[in-house]
């Protein structure tokens, strides 16, 4: 336990670290005018999926789970500090019911996490150069990720998983995936890329936490930036227009790793290209992430707010060079035919859906 929590500290530091780069130089917000047009142009964009983002159909909580979750937090705030936190845990139910679902349903699997991943009140956020209304949407981007990667893994205690393999929290279920082997170690793509930036060397440079790990932490953080894109778009009219924060390229740039992986898998390991498209669970569940983080990276591509050093990232995930090697997935393992399948629809050998507990 003591090294899990070192691990996700290590985590949050690199996730804050990322923001304290991003964010605009503070003569830039005293200096900006907000334009009532693009704030017009800007609902318009974010109307329909932030309705879809707010619908709390799928994400039914009992009194008594909801109870004892604030309960839970009780015994870490007190006072105003609770009250706030209470308060931005509601916005948040109310705005987005799928990231409130994904914290209450792992927060007792790892309650300390919460003050930790939470930086809001923590003395880490008064090192970060960004405004009062906008510290809320990052720490529960943060929060929300976080948890996200603690309902997933090789041993998630939030599903009963007998088999080898690794399961993926998607909402209010999850996707395990059957897989018996190790394939290649994501740290080779270190040497494939020109010039690796800090990213780069955080998720794929040999050391703690990449070591011995393959492709499947590629795709558990694609999930994970997912969530993060989505609880931006859920909390963007709280985000002022000189917000200078980087979810779509930390996607892209876990989007490019894919791609790397598996062209690296094609040309070098072909025992592993074989294993992948032969898997045809595995590749389902490529697509549908891919397709997803798709959506929304795109959804957020015209937003200043969302965007700083992301868009040389867009250029290199979907040249033909290189998002070819996503369609010769697809097309080799034969998935592309069920591209209109949902999650819950499909069924493969070693893919199962597991409704949240």
């Amino acid at each position: 336990m003591k090294y899990f929590k070192l691990f996700f500290i290590i985590t949050l530091l690199v996730l804050i670290s990322f923001i304290s780069f991003s964010c605009c130089p503070i003569s830039e917000y005293y200096n900006s005018i907000e334009d009532s047009s693009a704030e017009e142009e800007s609902n318009q964009r974010y109307n329909s999926i932030k309705a879809e983002l707010s619908d709390s159909s799928d994400y039914y909580i009992s009194p008594e789970e909801e109870e004892d979750f604030y309960r839970s937090l009780g015994n870490i705030y007190s006072g105003v500090e609770l009250e706030e936190v209470i308060v931005d845990m509601e916005e948040l139910k109310n705005l987005y019911p799928k990231g409130f679902f994904i914290v209450v349903k792992t927060v007792p699997l790892y309650i300390s996490g919460f003050e930790i991943f939470y930086y809001k009140m923590s003395e880490m956020a008064e090192t970060i150069p960004i405004f009062d209304r906008d510290i809320t949407p990052i720490s529960l981007d943060i929060l929300i990720h976080e948890y996200t990667h603690i309902g997933s893994g090789r041993f998630s205690g939030l599903f009963d998983i007998s088999k080898q393999g690794y399961v993926y929290l998607m909402g209010n279920f999850g996707i395990f995936i059957e897989k018996d082997i190790e394939l290649f170690e994501k740290t080779e793509l270190y040497q494939d890329i020109l010039n690796p930036d800090d990213f780069d060397s955080i998720y794929l440079e040999p050391g703690i936490g990449n070591d011995g790990v393959d492709f499947m932490n590629i795709l558990d953080e694609i999930n994970a930036y997912t969530r993060s894109v989505e609880t931006m778009i859920a909390f963007e009219e709280s985000i002022s227009a000189a917000h200078c924060h980087n979810p779509r390229y930390s996607l892209l740039k876990q989007m490019m790793h894919l791609e790397l992986y598996l062209k690296r898998a094609y040309e070098k390991h072909p025992g592993d290209w074989e294993y992948i498209i032969n898997h045809k669970g595995l590749s389902f569940l490529i697509m549908k992430l891919w397709q997803e983080a798709s959506r929304f990276e795109n959804i957020i591509k015209d937003d200043d707010r969302f965007n700083l050093d992301s868009e040389p990232v867009s250029e290199f995930v979907y040249n033909t060079d290189n998002y070819s090697i996503m369609e010769k997935l697809f097309n080799d393992s034969g998935v592309i035919q069920h591209k209109e399948l949902s999650s819950k629809e499909a069924d493969f050998d070693n893919f199962e859906v597991l409704p949240v507990p």
